[in-house]
């Protein structure tokens, strides 16, 4: 990110000065217990080991010094304002997990992220880390999406789900929140995990993420050259592995068999020729082999299959923010000083599906403008449901207030 000139730090400081002097920040939990952390321009964590008896002495402290990020702990402390950490004396921890757009790398990504080189101002679309004009480094400026941070809500979606589903956890405990950037975040406050070792939660996080998975415990079996399978309406990973297989099973087409387990033509046929009697025999528990001669073969596709549909089922999260103890997370209900956007905590499912981040978490004025200058290329992007852009370096704009702080932030204008 460019240095942004201080007149626009200051500037953008009383606006969210503005923001906190008439909003209260509501949503921490137990923050008497919580390590604080807060950051600056460029910076997300630039002081931490500060500490609130309550939510009125956090709000007059944003009131003040209106930070351009604020994190709290996912770990409960008698002392959270002592250091060294072990003088804190934590009792609990929660487990957190993170979704971002960006670590999911979708198509979307090829069409909105921007590749600079400052040397030649040459610049295009995609991720280049060298110039192919004049083999400089580049910058490489990422953005979002409708696309993508629709995907990252789907997979914070599922992984809800599957988080009540695969460890009975209570769904009233998880507390989501959209980061203000690119994606979500859950912290899981059911007592049953706050009390768990490193090791157990690294455990779950294997299993989260379909690593370590024993598909022996989970009824699938490879006995006397035959695969097994669990009963039909098992439970847990389980029964969303037989979901996915007969879902696969029922809807397989040549091509996709070719792509996705490397079959031949001849194969593909003769497996989708043989769906009802695949169908019938997963009803009495097992894999059927009878596609060729070649049992080897048979059992092949069948592992094949199994680890493609753990590919699908689990998750790709970031394992050492779970099992981080100490770790700091955003702080719901706070701005975020990359966009400008509110770190929104979201109260329900329902509230979840229907949430539109690049909407919903705008909380600076549409009806104002001011004038930017373009200082990196920025592509055809929306906010506040509208689009804006594409626009080349040295074009000056008039923008709504709201999008010059987001395109301020991101270091593109000036």
């Amino acid at each position: 990110m460019q240095d942004i000139a201080q007149y626009n730090v200051n500037y953008i400081r009383t606006l969210f000065k503005k923001y906190y002097s008439s909003n209260f920040v509501s949503s921490p939990i137990a923050i008497e217990s919580r390590e604080v952390g807060i950051g600056e321009l460029g910076k997300k964590i630039s002081a931490r080991h500060l500490s609130f008896k309550n939510l009125d002495e956090l709000n007059a402290f944003l009131r003040t010094t209106a930070p351009f990020f604020v994190s709290y702990s996912v770990g409960y402390y008698r002392h959270p304002g002592m250091r060294p950490m072990e003088k804190k004396e934590m009792f609990a921890s929660d487990i957190v997990y993170e979704f971002d757009a960006d670590d999911f790398s979708l198509p979307c990504m090829n069409e909105h992220d921007v590749w600079y080189c400052s040397n030649c101002q040459t610049s295009g679309t995609g991720h280049k880390d060298i110039c192919p004009n004049c083999q400089g480094k580049t910058e490489i400026i990422e953005w979002v999406c409708d696309k993508c941070l629709g995907h990252a809500k789907s997979e914070t979606l599922r992984l809800m789900d599957f988080l009540e589903d695969s460890f009975k956890l209570d769904p009233n405990t998880f507390f989501v929140s959209f980061s203000g950037s690119k994606g979500y975040h859950i912290r899981v406050t059911d007592k049953s995990v706050q009390h768990l070792s490193k090791s157990s939660r690294l455990q779950m996080t294997n299993y989260i993420q379909g690593k370590d998975i024993e598909l022996e415990r989970l009824g699938f079996a490879f006995k006397d050259r035959q695969w097994y399978c669990p009963p039909k309406n098992s439970l847990g990973l389980s029964g969303k592995l037989l979901l996915f297989l007969k879902n696969y099973i029922t809807t397989m087409t040549e091509a996709g068999l070719i792509k996705d387990l490397g079959l031949t033509k001849a194969k593909a046929r003769k497996v989708i020729s043989n769906k009802e009697v695949i169908l019938n025999k997963m009803d009495n528990n097992i894999l059927w082999h009878g596609f060729s001669k070649d049992a080897k073969g048979d059992a092949k596709f069948w592992e094949d299959l199994l680890n493609l549909a753990i590919s699908k089922i689990c998750f790709r999260i970031d394992a050492s923010s779970s099992m981080d103890i100490y770790k700091l997370m955003r702080m719901p209900d706070t701005l975020h000083g990359g966009t400008g956007l509110l770190s929104c905590h979201i109260k329900s499912r329902e509230d979840l599906k229907s949430f539109e981040p690049l909407c919903d978490a705008v909380v600076f004025r549409e009806d104002i403008s001011r004038k930017i200058e373009v200082t990196r290329p920025v592509p055809k992007f929306s906010l506040m449901g509208q689009s804006f852009g594409p626009f080349e370096v040295s074009q000056t704009a008039e923008l709504p207030e709201a999008v010059c702080v987001y395109l301020l932030l991101k270091g593109v204008v000036k």
